[in-house]
């Protein structure tokens, strides 16, 4: 028993140290500046299945960013839809620069962003989801990072939207911590997460990237690791408000345990190893946890019966 104490006693220090070190590196990341005065050729890439929906107010939010002196196209990819949200695309008569891909080879967002990448003509593309709502200043946000050459890929920051009740605000505090704790990553050169639903990178770093497509998802991760392959100090976290795009959360606990499976079934694929180790780590003292609070519920009754 002492040595079972002794054992969950150093996994919560240690545990506790790791909280600590994120910390310490979300602190360290300076605030990243929103003015560029560099203008860029920009291709915002956005795959899309079944988003019906959530299409018409895509188009308002993308009509309501700040170009600037910018070139913008926007590139939208319909992965096979069934619910005809596709036509929304076709009908649009604004003044965007809209080009609108039918997937004809390939199936999933991985295929989809191939293509994609095949109509982009910008030197830097933004990836984003048909399910966001942009920010007014999300491109001069996003792209300041890149007035330094050396930087390919900047991570943007996402949160979950309207959050009514307890259990979705839960669900978004958890959703930030997660942000937060790829954003330490990415400032501890050993990136581990970032999200689709918010990122920039240079139209180069595309050519020897690497989308693991033996894995149903993960496009973004494996994105990130193919530039810390290339080079570890090209990646940045651009921790700015006015680059936080908003997104929806998992509407039950059902949505919420398939999107976490779904984002644990990528951690295998790490190439950073002491990345996997973290992870079994914080597993493993949370079996510990658990362990820990079901003895006391076991021990409860007994020391009722020994009164």
């Amino acid at each position: 028993m002492i040595l079972y104490v002794i054992i969950v006693l150093t996994a919560g220090l240690a545990y506790y140290s790791l909280l600590s070190k994120y910390g310490e590196l979300w602190s360290s990341i300076d605030e990243t500046d929103d003015v560029t005065q560099l203008n860029y050729t920009v291709s915002i890439l956005i795959p899309f299945r079944n988003e019906a929906k959530n299409l018409l107010s895509l188009l308002s939010s993308l009509q309501a960013l700040d170009f600037a002196a910018h070139s913008v196209q926007i590139v939208l990819v319909n992965d096979h839809s069934r619910d005809g949200g596709e036509k929304a695309i076709g009908e649009y008569a604004g003044e965007l620069d809209i080009q609108l891909i039918n997937q004809m080879e390939g199936v999933g967002k991985k295929a989809a962003i191939r293509n994609g990448w095949e109509a982009c003509t910008g030197d830097i593309i933004i990836q984003t989801d048909a399910d966001c709502s942009l920010p007014t200043h999300w491109l001069s946000a996003m792209l300041a990072s890149f007035s330094n050459e050396d930087i390919r890929l900047a991570c943007g920051p996402v949160q979950f939207h309207r959050s009514a009740n307890f259990w979705q605000r839960i669900v978004a505090l958890d959703f930030e911590a997660l942000i937060a704790i790829g954003a330490a990553h990415i400032h501890w050169k050993k990136p581990m997460i970032c999200n689709a639903a918010n990122l920039a990178y240079r139209k180069s770093l595309i050519a020897d990237a690497d989308l693991n497509e033996r894995a149903a998802s993960g496009d973004d991760v494996f994105l990130l690791q193919s530039a810390h392959h290339q080079n570890p100090n090209s990646i940045v976290f651009v921790k700015n408000k006015k680059a936080i795009v908003k997104t929806e959360g998992p509407s039950s606990f059902s949505a919420f345990w398939h999107q976490r499976l779904r984002w644990a079934s990528k951690n295998g694929d790490y190439d950073i190893k002491q990345n996997t180790w973290m992870l079994v780590g914080v597993w493993m003292y949370n079996v510990l946890v658990l362990v820990s609070l079901s003895l006391i519920h076991i021990s409860e009754p007994t020391r009722q019966e020994a009164i």
